[in-house]
């Protein structure tokens, strides 16, 4: 199972760095609903802050929505898989 994880959170790495917001959003959605304590979305979240960010940050109000997005992700599928098992 390690490898898999691994396996795929380089493929949203590289989502991260390539693809649209969405496919790293419902990407990021699986992973947190197939891995048991997906910390590694907010790490995404946070890379996707760090190179897609505005140059204002959070005095802009706008600093950290990847940031917000992984921890709402994280939590709601821990929420989601809790109930269903």
């Amino acid at each position: 199972m390690t490898i898999w994880r691994i396996s795929f959170t380089v493929l949203l790495i590289s989502a991260t760095l390539y693809a649209p917001w969405w496919c790293v959003l419902g990407g990021a959605t699986v992973g947190a609903f197939l891995f048991p304590r997906y910390y590694e979305v907010i790490v995404i979240g946070v890379l996707s802050d760090i190179l897609y960010g505005i140059s204002g940050g959070m005095s802009a109000g706008f600093g950290a929505q990847g940031l917000i997005a992984g921890v709402a992700v994280f939590v709601v599928m821990e929420r989601i898989k809790r109930d269903l098992r």
